[in-house]
């Protein structure tokens, strides 16, 4: 399923889903309609800005991806939400229309294509990049409606957290058990950590990456430096 960038204006276009011509509380139910959002309900939980690395050493700094948690009591359709992308460069990704819903506490992730180290992705996006070598970026997460669910970065800031060191790359990853902390927080983020747990969380990036990228699209995060769990399970 490949995403696809649709612009945005003052006036839509004859063939703009009926939502979108009118502002109220969108519960899903019908068939193309997306589920507004209340703050903090969905956020942005991990960004892998810097690229990813095949295990013979590659870099491929376009290779990125962001995810997203539902952290709301109830299934979300984010059909139509936006990532405002805002730093060096600006731009807004739209998500099209999709049949399904982001399960409760369920992690589902974005990846720029298919043919990477993140074959898996519940979307792809040939639009999407991001500042890949340090530079400053806030990505913020709206529904259709453009209500505001969570900023994750500082548009004036270097990120949080994450990057390439010239031999692996890492996630910046929320601190999910972090509870008030805001995405536009430094605090609020962690590099990906190696740890021993049951079910390994990097199983959805290819076989020939996971060596040197480290990262965990599509799952619960790793532990922060302080020994704390990420809530959730893996699958």
């Amino acid at each position: 399923m490949t995403i696809l960038l649709l612009a945005l204006g003052c006036n839509g276009p004859p063939d703009v889903p009926a939502f979108q011509q009118n502002v109220a509380y969108r519960d899903g139910q019908q068939e193309g309609e997306p589920n507004s959002g209340e703050r903090g309900s969905v956020k942005i939980s991990e960004i892998l800005w810097a690229g990813a690395v095949r295990n013979d050493g590659t870099y491929d700094p376009s290779d990125v991806f962001i995810e997203l948690r539902n952290e709301s009591a109830r299934p979300v359709n984010v059909s139509y939400w936006q990532i405002q992308l805002e730093g060096t460069h600006a731009q807004t990704f739209v998500i099209p229309e999709v049949d399904w819903k982001i399960g409760v506490g369920e992690h589902v992730f974005i990846a720029h294509k298919t043919n990477g180290c993140f074959p898996n992705a519940d979307w792809v996006m040939p639009e999407l990049e991001l500042p890949s070598y340090g530079d400053p970026f806030r990505l913020t997460l709206r529904d259709a409606d453009e209500r505001l669910m969570e900023p994750a970065g500082d548009k004036y800031m270097p990120p949080f957290a994450g990057g390439y060191d010239l031999r692996v790359s890492r996630s910046m990853e929320k601190a999910e058990l972090m509870f008030g902390a805001r995405g536009g927080e430094p605090h609020a983020w962690h590099y990906y950590t190696e740890a021993e747990v049951d079910v390994p969380n990097n199983d959805l990036i290819a076989e020939g990456c996971r060596e040197r990228t480290l990262a965990s699209p599509g799952r619960p995060n790793s532990p922060d430096y302080s020994g704390s769990f990420s809530s959730g399970e893996a699958f």
